[in-house]
């Protein structure tokens, strides 16, 4: 390959941000530390792996992921990667772009030489074939139990204020009737 493989990023928030495949291995996912690192509630901590083939290609493999690894959209826990390729890790979508495409000009529709553009910025909008990712976050579960437990508390500091206003008439109706 005359140039090492690119991946950009399309989604809203980081569209354009590009990130090179330069190493047999590379790593991908929401912690620091991955050489692939995008902060999005909807990737796992490792996501995925970027593994150089012998021809110089790469196999994207999918780390166990909570919300998945699809390439155009389809679900793969392991596939080779052809150029414009759109992939997506939970729910970020990346574009896989090769420079080098002569050995694949079939499979991708045949750009051969020539140089192709695509301009996010004219989008009209932010349209996705990422499927809702139903997971955001292994921690999502977290808010909801502290609202339970907050209502809980509530609930309780309530009842026994309740309580203690049904004491307080009683004491009252009984000083008032029996007039002590």
């Amino acid at each position: 390959m005359a140039e090492n493989p690119k991946l950009t990023v399309l989604c809203e928030k980081l569209r354009g941000k590009t990130f090179e495949l330069d190493k047999e291995l590379m790593t991908a996912g929401r912690k620091d530390g991955m050489d692939i690192c995008i902060k999005d509630a909807s990737m796992s901590g490792h996501h995925c792996d970027f593994v150089r083939t012998p021809g110089g290609s790469y196999i994207l493999k999918d780390n166990g992921s909570t919300n998945g690894t699809r390439i155009n959209n389809v679900q793969i826990t392991e596939q080779e990667l052809r150029n414009s390729d759109i992939i997506q890790l939970g729910g970020v979508e990346i574009l896989y772009d090769c420079a080098d495409s002569g050995d694949q000009d079939a499979a991708t529709g045949g750009f051969g030489g020539r140089t192709h553009t695509i301009n996010l910025d004219d989008m009209s909008s932010n349209l996705s074939t990422t499927r809702e990712a139903v997971n955001y976050s292994p921690f999502a579960g977290m808010d909801k139990k502290k609202q339970k437990r907050n209502r809980m508390i509530m609930m309780g500091v309530l009842g026994a204020l309740g309580l203690v206003l049904v004491l307080i008439l009683c004491w009252v109706g009984i000083t008032l009737f029996t007039g002590k």
